[in-house]
C-alpha cells in the first residue's frame, strides 16, 4: 500500500533495521509481555526519534513521527502504543528545554536520555471515571531538599523496561492552596514498585502494570511546576504535551489499521469499487492527523490548537475503526479463523477509543469553542451528563466475526488522569508498608520495592570486543589452574527478566544493630534486603571490629570456613566448573589487594581519627580477604609457589579492562589530590556497590558445591555490607555540613558510572556463569533442590538469570544507598 510503504521508508531513514527487526520475530513473540521488541527498538536508536538534533537525537518532525509511528504499529502494535508514551513525554521536554534549564531541573537527566537511548514512561493519565482528567493521581510532600512521592499508575505502558519515570503531581503552592507540578526521576529509585495489572493479552508487549510510588523521595531539581493559563487554558508544557499525544497515539492505531487494509487490498476479493471505498476511508484518517501536523510544525500549539487536533483525532479515530472492519469483512470468515493476527489486529484497532481524552468529557468544551460562546477549556472537573448513553455492546463471537474491543494501555497525556475506564485485570494485594518519618537533616528514602531488572538500564559493563577475535586465553603452569575455555562460551547474555517478589522488600532503614550486623548467624545479605543498613564510623570503629570481627563474623576462623569443611575432589579436576571457580577465586584475590592498597591512601587523608580508624579496620578486612582467597586456591590444588603466577595469568585480560581503569581513576583523587570524601564516593558506589552483589550471588550458588568458598563469600560478603553503609553514612554527613558539595558529588558519581559502562564486566560474568552451567550438569543430582534464593532451583537457572539476578540486586543498592545520601540524581547519567 503506496502511504504505508511510504512510512516504512521513512522509518528507515530514521530507525535503520527496525522494520526488519521486528519482521525477524513472531508476530506473537512481537505482542507477548516481556519486552521483545524493545531491544530492536533501542539498537536502531529509536528513543531519540522526537529529540531535537541540537540536543542529540534525531530531530523528527511531527509530520515524520506521525508517519513513523504508523509504520511501527502496522508491525508492532504494543511497540507503537508503549513508545508512544516515551515520544510525546520527551518530545514535551526537549520543547521546552531552554526553560527547563532554566528552571533548575536537572538537565543531566534529559542529556542522558539521547546518549543512553533511555525510555521514559508516563505516569500521568490514568484511567479513572469521575475523576477530572487534569487532576494529579500523585501527591508530593515536602522534605529536606526535595519532595516525597505517594501514589499509583495503573496501567503504566513500559512499567518494566522504563529508565525514568514521567508524572504530574499536587504540590503545595505559596498561598497554601496546591498546584500541578511535572516531575521526572529515575525509575530505580527505592519505593517504586509493579504490580500486575494487564490482564488482556491485546497490547500486552506495551507492558501496560501498575506502577506504585510509596515514599519516594527525588530532589527537588527533579520538579518543574506548571500553571494554567488564563481562564482555566493549560499552560503551553501541558498543551503540547497534549498535541503530541493526540497525534502519535492515534498514528499508532493507525498503523493497526493499515496492515489490515494492505492485506484486503492485497487479496482483491472485493469489488474495485469497494476496495477503492476501503482505502478512501483509511486515508481519511491519514490526511486528518498529517494536517494536524503539518499546523503544529507551524507553530499552533494554543488551546484552540488542541481543540483543531482533538477533532482531527476523533475523525481519524472514526475512520480507524470503519476501515478496520471493512476490512476484515473483505478478508473473510476464513481469514479470520486461520489467521491469528487479523483477529489479534482488528481487537488492537478498537483500543483507539480508549485513551483520553473521551468525547463525552469535553463535550461542553467543544461545543463552547465551536459555537463561539468561549475558549476551548481543558477542566479539572469531570463532566456530569444528565443521561449518559450507554456503551454499546459487543456482539457473541461468531465464526468470522472480529473479537470484541479490549481495553487499552496506558492512557498518557501531559496531565495526569483520564475519563475512561481501565480495564478490569487482576491487582497485587500485596501493600508497600509505611516508613518513618526521617529526620529533618537526613532524607532516606521510606519505603523499599523491588525493582524489576531492565538489562538496558542496569549499570552493567558493555565490551566491545574486536570482530572476529577470541577472547583472551589465559595459561597457566602445568598442572596448576585451568586454561580458559573457547570464546564461544563467552556469548552475551539475553536479556531476562526477574519476577518481582509477591511481597515487597522490607521497607526503610534496616532496624539491625551494628552488633547483629557483624554476626555470622544474624547478618543479613544484599540479597535479603541489607541495603537499607544505617551504621556510621562511630558505630564501627576500632574497638568495636576487635569486639565483633574476629569472634562473631568470622568465628575463630582466619582462612574464612570452618576446619571440618572440605573441598571437593571434582573441583580439583579438570572442567569448566574448576575453570570458573578457578578464575573467579584469582579475580577475588587480586581485586581485594588492590582494593586495600587504595584505601592505604583513604586512611591517609581522613580528616578525623572517628574515619581514619574505621577505613583502618577496613583496610584489615579487604587484606584478609585477599589472603583467603589466596589460600582457596591452594584448597583447589595450585601449588603455593604457583599462586602469584596463576593469579597473573588467570587475571591478565580482566586486570586490565576492569581493575586498571577504576584504579586509574581513583588513585589521583585519592592519592594525588588527598580528596577523601571524593575517595569514599568511588569507593562506596563505584567499586564496592557494583561487585558486592556479585560476590553475594557466588556465595549462594557455590554452597552446594563448595562449601569453603560459600564460607568465605558470607563471610566477606558481612565486611562488604558493614562497608557500604558506613561509606554511605560518611558522605550523607558530609553534604550536611557542606551542601555545597553536592554538584561536585553527583558528577563524580556519573565520570564513574560512564567508566563502569565501558568495562568488559558482562565480558567476564558471562564466561564465569557459563562455564559454571556446563560444569554443574554432571551434579544436578547432588545439588538436588537447593535454592539459590528463595523459589527458584538452582538447577534450573540460567547463566542470563543468575548475572540478571545480581545486576536487580546491585540496581537496588544504587538507588538505596545514592538516595540516602541525598544522591539520587546521579543514578541517571
Amino acid at each position: 500500500m503506496r502511504s504505508l510503504d511510504q512510512a516504512r521508508a521513512l522509518c528507515e531513514s530514521y530507525l535503520p533495521g527496525l522494520i526488519d527487526g521486528l519482521s525477524a520475530l513472531p508476530f506473537e513473540q512481537r505482542e507477548s509481555s516481556g519486552g521483545a521488541t524493545l531491544p530492536v527498538f533501542r539498537a536502531s536508536g529509536g528513543p531519540g526519534l522526537v529529540i531535537p538534533k541540537d540536543y542529540g537525537g534525531l530531530g523528527a518532525t511531527p509530520l515524520d513521527a506521525v508517519r513513523v509511528m504508523r509504520a511501527i504499529g502496522a508491525h508492532a502494535p504494543s511497540l507503537a502504543v508503549g513508545t508512544t508514551m516515551h515520544h510525546f513525554s520527551v518530545a514535551t521536554l526537549f520543547t521546552f528545554a531552554e526553560s527547563i534549564k532554566n528552571s533548575g531541573m536537572e538537565w543531566a537527566l534529559l542529556e542522558a536520555i539521547t546518549s543512553r537511548n533511555l525510555l521514559v514512561s508516563s505516569g500521568f493519565a490514568e484511567g479513572r471515571p469521575a475523576q477530572g482528567i487534569l487532576a494529579p493521581t500523585m501527591t508530593a510532600t515536602p522534605a529536606p531538599g526535595g519532595y516525597r512521592i505517594n501514589g499509583s499508575k495503573k496501567p503504566c505502558s513500559l512499567s518494566h523496561s522504563m529508565d525514568l519515570l514521567t508524572a504530574s503531581v499536587a504540590v503545595p503552592s505559596s498561598d497554601g492552596g496546591q498546584q500541578t507540578a511535572f516531575l521526572l526521576m529515575p525509575a530505580t529509585l527505592r519505593g517504586i514498585t509493579r504490580h500486575p495489572f494487564w490482564g488482556s493479552s491485546v497490547l500486552a508487549g506495551a507492558e501496560s502494570d501498575e506502577v506504585r510510588l510509596a515514599d519516594v523521595y527525588i530532589e527537588e531539581e527533579l520538579v518543574i511546576p506548571t500553571e494554567n493559563g488564563p481562564d482555566g487554558m493549560l499552560d503551553d508544557l501541558q498543551t503540547t504535551g497534549f498535541i503530541w499525544f493526540e497525534l502519535l497515539i492515534t498514528a499508532s492505531y493507525l498503523g493497526m489499521a493499515s496492515a489490515l487494509v494492505e492485506r484486503a487490498l492485497a487479496a482483491r476479493r472485493a469489488a474495485i469499487t469497494d476496495r477503492a471505498a476501503l482505502g478512501t476511508r483509511l486515508e481519511t484518517a491519514t490526511q486528518l492527523l498529517e494536517g494536524a501536523a503539518r499546523a503544529m510544525m507551524a507553530g499552533e500549539t494554543d488551546n484552540d490548537a488542541l481543540a483543531r487536533v482533538l477533532m482531527a483525532r476523533y475523525g481519524a479515530q472514526d475512520a480507524i475503526a470503519d476501515a478496520a472492519r471493512q476490512a476484515v469483512e473483505m478478508l473473510g470468515g476464513m481469514s479470520f479463523i486461520g489467521s491469528p493476527d487479523v483477529a489479534y489486529l482488528i481487537a488492537a484497532c478498537q483500543c483507539v477509543a480508549f485513551h483520553p481524552p473521551s468525547r463525552a468529557s469535553i463535550a461542553a468544551a467543544m461545543v463552547d469553542y465551536l459555537d463561539g460562546s468561549g475558549p476551548f477549556l481543558m477542566s479539572d472537573a469531570a463532566p456530569t451528563p444528565a443521561t449518559p448513553a450507554p456503551p454499546p455492546q459487543p456482539a457473541p463471537a461468531t465464526p468470522g466475526s472480529p473479537a470484541p474491543p479490549v481495553a487499552a494501555p496506558n492512557a498518557a497525556t501531559a496531565v495526569s488522569t483520564s475519563t475512561v475506564t481501565a480495564p478490569t485485570a487482576p491487582t497485587s494485594t500485596a501493600t508497600t508498608p509505611a516508613a518513618p518519618t526521617p529526620t529533618a537533616d537526613a532524607p532516606v528514602p521510606a519505603a523499599n520495592g523491588t525493582t524489576p531488572p531492565v538489562v538496558a538500564t542496569a549499570p552493567a559493563a558493555r565490551s566491545a570486543p574486536v570482530p572476529g577475535s577470541p577472547a583472551p586465553a589465559p595459561t597457566a603452569p602445568s598442572g596448576s589452574a585451568p586454561t580458559a575455555k573457547p570464546a564461544s562460551l563467552a556469548r552475551p547474555a539475553a536479556p531476562y527478566v526477574v519476577a518481582p517478589p509477591e511481597t515487597p522488600r522490607v521497607a526503610g532503614p534496616s532496624t539491625m544493630t551494628a552488633d547483629d550486623a557483624a554476626d555470622w548467624d544474624n547478618a543479613t545479605s544484599l540479597f535479603d534486603g541489607a541495603e537499607g543498613l544505617r551504621l556510621t564510623a562511630r558505630d564501627c570503629d576500632l574497638r568495636y571490629w576487635f569486639a565483633n570481627v574476629p569472634e562473631r563474623t568470622l568465628r575463630g576462623n582466619v582462612v574464612g570456613y570452618a576446619p571440618g569443611l572440605v573441598t571437593p575432589d571434582f573441583l580439583r579436576e579438570p572442567g569448566p566448573l574448576r575453570d570458573a571457580l578457578i578464575q573467579e577465586v584469582a579475580f577475588r584475590a587480586l581485586a581485594e589487594e588492590r582494593a586495600a592498597r587504595a584505601i592505604g591512601y583513604i586512611v591517609a587523608c581522613a580528616p578525623d581519627s572517628t574515619t581514619m580508624e574505621f577505613y583502618a579496620t577496613q583496610l584489615m578486612d579487604e587484606t584478609r580477604h585477599a589472603m583467603i582467597f589466596r589460600n582457596h586456591l591452594r584448597n583447589l590444588g595450585v601449588d603455593e609457589g604457583d599462586v602469584a603466577d596463576v593469579i597473573a595469568q588467570q587475571t591478565a585480560a580482566d586486570q586490565a579492562g576492569i581493575l586498571d581503569p577504576l584504579e586509574e581513576l581513583g588513585m589521583p583523587i585519592v592519592r594525588d589530590q588527598r580528596d577523601f570524601v571524593g575517595g569514599v564516593v568511588l569507593l562506596t558506589i563505584l567499586v564496592e556497590g557494583f561487585l558486592a552483589p556479585s560476590f553475594e550471588l557466588s556465595e549462594r550458588k557455590w554452597r552446594p558445591l563448595d562449601p569453603r568458598m560459600a564460607d568465605m563469600e558470607k563471610g566477606a560478603g558481612i565486611d562488604e555490607v558493614r562497608h557500604l553503609a558506613v561509606g554511605t553514612s560518611i558522605i550523607r554527613e558530609h553534604l550536611q555540613r557542606h551542601p555545597d558539595e553536592k554538584e561536585r558529588l553527583v558528577e563524580l558519581i556519573r565520570g564513574g558510572m560512564r567508566l563502569w559502562e565501558q568495562l568488559p564486566v558482562a565480558d567476564q560474568l558471562n564466561r564465569w556463569e557459563n562455564w559454571f552451567q556446563e560444569g554443574i550438569a554432571p551434579h544436578v543430582a547432588a545439588i538436588g533442590d537447593y535454592e539459590i534464593w528463595d523459589g527458584r532451583r538452582l538447577v534450573d537457572t540460567t547463566p542470563e538469570e543468575r548475572i540478571q539476578k545480581a545486576l536487580e540486586v546491585t540496581s537496588i543498592v544504587h538507588s538505596t544507598r545514592l538516595t540516602d545520601m541525598g544522591l539520587g540524581r546521579a543514578l541517571i547519567f
